[in-house]
């Protein structure tokens, strides 16, 4: 063997062994210095948005009691004898036509949340993404049935206390004492929201007399019984309420009665001023038995004994109060009050209201919900169906209502002040998180967010699994959840532009914009390690050495 070739090949080893040092470790830490951004949250300004003058061709309330302009009225009252709308209407109902089918795990019943970490079994293993119809993963916030009751309570709180407290009637200044009513008992089923809900039930308690109708020497029997409700609910004295000091039980065992036997009814029966006087109904009827129940313990044989004679022969309830044998076509929100009362007082199993239940489980549609007269699936009709399945057990057709309500609730596509609020339909919730532009379009998106106000505090007792003889503001938080809108992260810097509202348009909110700790220079990556291009580039060429010279070495030992 030459000399050459013995001293070369530890020549181009350690060449190659340079270059591996060189090498490697340069590229190991190239691959450890890509830009890192640290998230800078910018908020868009939020735009406040005010009901305009509610919709026409789709009413948003099954009053318990109605004015005499029109049944169904959601406006206020034109005179002082005229009764509130005490919970929402959607219209005359139809069987579901759809084929679509949903599967969810069945929730765990309970009569109410006793605390916010104990709500969440509520639903035992149902998630529902937030945002479950818009399909648009990075807007949507996740959760359980629990943490959907827990957004709606939030949009409550922000709504409520940016209007003193209460709802108004639709586009005016009119207390709107039942929906205020939905709202508390929202709040306290899903056990957050406390301080504001203890607010709205002082509010209630200071103007019940205008609701009820006692300070025009008047009685509203559904709008009674919807406060007393409330107020065993809310841990409140039935016997004494608002500054004058009314008594419900009184005042409702004074109407019970009054127009024919077994009957609550509104007061004044005659001479009122208008024909009818008595606006009473079955939701009302319903509402009175289950506040007089829960207030007592036990509730009048004939009180109970009309409401069942509006049961119809296929198991829903009239919406109208008739006397028993007339002609009967079944409501879905008259049954669904009705199945809680008849719950209440003879037990899930007791055959009215096993087929009150049936019927209205019959009524639903394989995405959860229950068509209306207007051929929408509504939230109203869903909350309060809800209601009623988890009074009776029925554990299946409560998953899907709020599997059906979650996908109707605004998500972080809306705008900030709308996120948790529950859209009516989901045509008002593709309003909702859409940026209207024209006039036309901003009145559609005002009486969207009018309905919206009206849907939620129904959905929310649903939501939260919850009915109206359980519910409790026992063990409630002053907590309020919000939701976890996603940031979008960006690997390269850009120029912040700004762009001005123009005064009273709503804008939808865009999701917060991650951006870059520092760059270079303009439109290029942060920089954050040393240069390791000339190492890496040394490395190469020792490399190229070393293995020629191994090839020499080998060339010159082949020919020793």
């Amino acid at each position: 063997m030459h000399r050459t070739t013995v001293s070369a090949r530890p020549a181009a080893a350690f060449a190659l062994a340079l270059a591996a040092s060189l090498v490697v470790p340069g590229t190991a830490f190239a691959a450890t210095t890509d830009p890192t951004t640290t998230p800078v949250t910018t908020t868009p300004p939020s735009t406040s948005t005010t009901s305009g003058t509610s919709s026409t061709g789709t009413t948003t309330g099954t009053s318990t009691t109605s004015g005499p302009t029109a049944s169904g009225s959601t406006t206020s009252p034109s005179s002082t004898t005229a009764p509130p709308t005490t919970a929402s209407t959607t219209g005359p109902t139809t069987a579901s036509t759809t084929t679509s089918s949903t599967t969810t795990a069945a929730p765990k019943v309970r009569a109410r949340s006793a605390s916010p970490s104990a709500s969440v079994d509520t639903a035992m293993g149902v998630t529902v993404p937030f945002g479950l119809a818009s399909g648009a993963g990075s807007a949507r916030v996740a959760g359980g049935t629990a943490e959907q009751a827990g957004y709606a309570a939030g949009f409550m709180v922000r709504t409520l206390a940016g209007n003193e407290d209460h709802y108004n009637y639709p586009g005016g200044e009119s207390f709107d004492g039942g929906n205020t009513v939905d709202a508390i008992l929202g709040l306290d089923g899903a056990g957050l929201g406390r301080t504001e809900a203890d607010a709205a039930f002082a509010y209630l308690r200071k103007n019940v007399g205008g609701y009820i109708g006692t300070d025009y020497s008047s009685l509203y029997a559904g709008p009674t019984g919807k406060v007393l409700v409330a107020v065993v609910a809310h841990g409140g004295d039935p016997r004494d309420v608002g500054p004058k000091h009314v008594d419900l039980l009184a005042q409702l065992q004074s109407s019970l009665g009054a127009a024919e036997p077994g009957r609550y009814s509104d007061l004044p029966v005659t001479g009122c001023g208008y024909d009818p006087c008595d606006y009473s109904n079955t939701i009302g009827q319903a509402l009175d038995i289950i506040g007089v129940g829960r207030a007592t313990g036990s509730a009048p044989k004939e009180a109970v004994d009309y409401l069942l004679a509006q049961q119809c022969t296929d198991g829903g309830f009239r919406g109208e109060l008739a006397a028993a044998g007339g002609a009967c076509t079944s409501d879905l929100d008259a049954t669904a009050f009705a199945a809680q009362a008849v719950t209440g007082l003879r037990g899930a199993d007791d055959a009215a209201a096993t087929r009150a239940l049936a019927f209205l489980a019959g009524k639903q549609a394989a995405n959860g919900g229950f068509l209306n007269g207007d051929g929408q699936y509504n939230a109203n009709t869903a909350g309060v169906a809800a209601q009623a399945f988890a009074a009776g057990g029925r554990r299946a057709e409560l998953a899907l209502a709020q599997g059906f309500l979650a996908s109707l609730q605004l998500d972080c596509r809306a705008d900030e002040s709308l996120r948790g609020g529950v859209a009516f339909t989901a045509a008002d919730r593709a309003i909702l998180t859409s940026t209207p532009t024209t006039d036309k379009q901003k009145t559609a998106f005002d009486d969207a967010v009018d309905r919206a106000l009206r849907a939620t505090p129904q959905a929310t007792l649903g939501l939260a699994g919850g009915d109206l003889l359980g519910v409790s503001v026992d063990g409630a938080s002053t907590a309020v959840p919000a939701e976890d809108c996603p940031t979008a992260p960006t690997s390269t810097t850009s120029t912040a532009t700004t762009s001005t509202a123009p005064a009273g348009s709503t804008t939808a909110a865009a999701a917060p914009v991650a951006t870059p700790a520092a760059s270079a220079a303009p439109g290029a990556l942060a920089f954050t390690g040393a240069d390791v291009a000339l190492t890496a580039l040394l490395g190469l060429v020792l490399l190229l050495l070393g293995a020629a010279a191994l090839v020499l070495a080998r060339r010159k030992g082949a020919h020793a």
